[in-house]
């Protein structure tokens, strides 16, 4: 399967998936479940990017084309997030998810239902991102145990510009933390929407009547 055609499904399932959550968003707040009650899940948002950079040494630079020539290489990949369900401390779901696309860089998309016995419910739905983020390093370059390094060079006015586009760049990804709590009766047909808004970035629920 050529690059140009997998890019074509990859797109396609994407506004397929899309479509699916804003029908799961917009879907009435009842549901015919043989007289149970229902949690659904319906958002999306785009994971954080880890970035690992290091200064590189003078004898690198001098080896290399003038073009190449960078003081700071940085590599990077899209965060993983744990998504979890519990109700009333039981888990209903711990699952591991990434971005879409070849690269993964792309929107999360999260559609999911639980069938629930009607009756008082202690809800709660968190998101984690996995891959933490040190950006203080005791010593640029390195990494400490278990963390991605996100080191940035100097205060040149340059590299402040792209601190800046990169924090207004994180304000438009998913939090590392983000948690909903809900306390209730739930009654035959009654559904918990539970929904990301990416403007406060938080958790929403809606319950219907």
């Amino acid at each position: 399967m050529g690059a140009a055609l997998r890019r074509v499904i990859g797109a396609a399932l994407a506004v397929g998936v899309t479509a699916a959550i804003v029908a799961g968003a917009r879907a009435p707040y009842r549901t015919d479940a043989g007289g149970r009650a229902m949690l659904r899940l319906s958002w999306s948002g785009r994971p954080e990017r880890i970035e690992r950079c290091r200064r590189v040494s003078p004898e690198e630079l001098a080896a290399r084309p003038a073009h190449m020539r960078q003081e700071v290489e940085c590599e990077g990949r899209p965060a993983r997030y744990v998504v979890r369900v519990l109700d009333g401390g039981r888990s209903l779901l711990a699952d591991t998810v990434t971005g879409g696309g070849l690269r993964g860089d792309r929107a999360i998309h999260m559609l999911r239902e639980f069938s629930l016995v009607p009756g008082t419910h202690a809800l709660i739905v968190e998101i984690t991102r996995l891959d933490s983020v040190t950006t203080t390093p005791e010593q640029p370059g390195r990494a400490s145990a278990g963390t991605e390094e996100l080191w940035r060079p100097g205060p040149a006015d340059r590299e402040r510009r792209e601190e800046e586009e990169q924090r207004r760049q994180r304000q438009d990804r998913l939090p590392a933390n983000l948690r909903w709590e809900w306390d209730g009766e739930l009654v035959a047909g009654r559904v918990v929407l539970v929904t990301y808004d990416p403007r406060i970035r938080t958790l929403m629920g809606r319950a219907g009547e």
